[in-house]
């Protein structure tokens, strides 16, 4: 059985972390037109890397991030040129899927696909969660009115 001396201890050990952080300043951040900074190695939505001198894409087209991808978010398509070059055709992340774990960029050994800092992911229709490389670069058509 705990001796009197040490009973309420816990008690009054968690009212003072309380009112420590009772008489500090608040923080209020008006979202939308204030952010606040993030962390340097947060993990947003995985985007296509391209490289910086030629602005091509980094992909090769070998797969390994699909493979990787725990949940099978990714899609690729690919085909083999005349010289044996694989060309990448379809290249598809649905996000709605996505952990975010980063097991894909882990995979790749050209670094073409990298962690970015975006986290306002939300859209009004299913289609637009759907990052293509069309997307990426810049190029996707609207879709047809139903």
């Amino acid at each position: 059985m705990a001796s009197l001396a040490t009973f309420g201890q816990g008690i009054a050990k968690g009212m003072s972390v309380t009112l420590a952080h009772f008489f500090k300043p608040k923080l209020t951040v008006q979202y939308p037109e204030e952010k606040i900074p993030l962390a340097p190695r947060f993990r947003g939505a995985p985007v296509w890397a391209f490289d910086e001198g030629t602005g091509r894409a980094r992909c090769v087209g070998c797969g390994l991030c699909v493979q990787a991808c725990p949940k099978g978010v990714i899609e690729m398509r690919t085909t083999n040129g005349a010289s044996g070059a694989r060309f990448v055709d379809y290249y598809a992340i649905h996000i709605t899927r996505c952990l975010f774990c980063a097991l894909c960029v882990e995979a790749c050994p050209f670094r073409a696909i990298e962690m970015s800092h975006e986290f306002e992911l939300s859209q009004y229709e299913r289609y637009d969660l759907v990052y293509t490389r069309e997307d990426w670069l810049g190029q996707r058509k609207a879709p047809l009115a139903r």
